[in-house]
């Protein structure tokens, strides 16, 4: 069982995946999520210098997003596929870097990376 990009099927390594959130970043698509086969999304949105982790049990599952406790303030910038920008509070993002790194802890070993925090979306 493996991770690939939503859009493909081909299996990913970690850094794999993490050179391709550079570089979707970088090329402004600012929105990813890889799809691991037993279903499970993480879903990254960006803004370039934080972002956004989600991850689901299967599509529409609230699911858990990476936290940020000791940030403040919040920021724009997060571009959607759909054309949208949202802003979110630094609280609810972790740093673009340590979302890469969190990327390929979990596509390479299947565990989270020490240290970063989740919230539970699940009510």
């Amino acid at each position: 069982m493996a991770w690939h990009f939503a859009d493909e099927t081909e299996p990913v390594t970690g850094i794999d995946a993490a050179r391709k959130l550079r570089a979707c970043a970088a090329a402004g698509n600012l929105e990813t999520a890889l799809q691991h086969d037993d279903g499970r999304l993480l879903v990254i949105s960006s803004n370039g210098d934080r972002a956004l982790v989600m991850s689901m049990d299967e599509p529409g599952d609230p699911g858990q997003h990476a936290i940020d406790p000791g940030a403040s303030g919040e920021v724009g910038g997060y571009l959607l596929s759909n054309g949208q920008e949202d802003r979110r509070d630094n609280q609810d993002t972790i740093a673009f870097d340590v979302a890469v790194d969190l990327v390929r802890e979990m596509v390479d070993h299947d565990r989270w990376l020490p240290g970063v925090q989740w919230m539970n979306d699940r009510g």
